[in-house]
Order: C-alpha cells, then structure tokens, then sequence
C-alpha cells in the first residue's frame, strides 16, 4: 500500500469510526427533569428519577439533566457507580458553547472538545476542565450545591 492510499484509509476508518460513535451515543435519551427542590442554593433531585419506565420495563439512566431557571445552561448530574453523583454545568470551558451529554462522554458540538463524565477533558481544543458541583446524598436525595 503506497503513503497516499494509508492516509485515505486511515482518514475514512477514523470518520466512520466517529460518525459510528455518535450515531450510537445518539440513541442514549436524555430525561430533563423538573421535579427538584431549589432551596437556599441547593437543588434537590429524588435519586428515582434516574428509573425510567420504557414499555413496562425500568431502566436505569447514566444520567439526568437540569435546567434551573437562574441558569443560562442546564446541569448535567451522572450516576458514578453506587454512591457517587457528578453534575456537571454544561457550559464549554473552550468558547462557552452548550455542550451535548452522552453515556460515556461529553462533547461540544461547536469545536469538538471532548468531556469524561467527571467532566475532565479529553480531548480539545478545551484545555480547562468543567465547571462542576459539590454533590451530597442520601437514600432517597441528591443534593448539589450551586454556590
């Protein structure tokens, strides 16, 4: 195989491997909720809004998002295993593009900079980390500080 024909490859299997990507991360749907409690900078979010019920069936959701009034971008809050809760303030730290959730990552769809759920970056042209907010919970509540 000589260079030019390499490069053309490799250039179509990493498209396709990206338009593969979102085409998958595209069937994750994504819950807006509205029943928190917004109370002295704290929002409130009962942990069983993160249960969908799809034909019958729950499902457990990586994550849900928020959109308080005050805010000019939603929030997005991912379940981390058992116990851990991560929200993420969906504002690109690059050029303040709204970001899109996914599963596995976030992305801005204005540059192509890319998130992990904890909202570290991992790929730019972002080179600082998201905004993110102090999580609590207990057995029923998460609770996210904004302040």
């Amino acid at each position: 195989m000589n260079r030019r024909n390499f490069i053309r490859s490799s250039c179509y299997t990493c498209v396709g491997s990206l338009g593969l990507i979102t085409i998958l991360e595209a069937c994750t749907s994504q819950k807006y909720i509205n029943n928190y409690v917004l109370n002295n900078n704290t929002l409130t979010v009962r942990k069983s809004e993160f249960t969908a019920v799809n034909k019958k069936t729950p499902t457990e959701l990586p994550f849900v998002m928020l959109k308080p009034e005050q805010s000019p971008f939603p929030i997005a809050l991912y379940k981390d295993g058992d116990s851990n809760y991560n929200a993420l303030f969906m504002q690109c730290t690059h050029q303040g593009c709204e970001l899109n959730p996914y599963e596995l990552m976030i992305v801005c769809p204005c540059h192509g900079a890319e998130f992990n759920t904890k909202g570290e970056v991992t790929q730019g042209p972002a080179e600082i980390n998201l905004k993110s907010f102090i999580t609590t919970h207990d057995h029923e509540n998460i609770y996210i500080q904004l302040s």
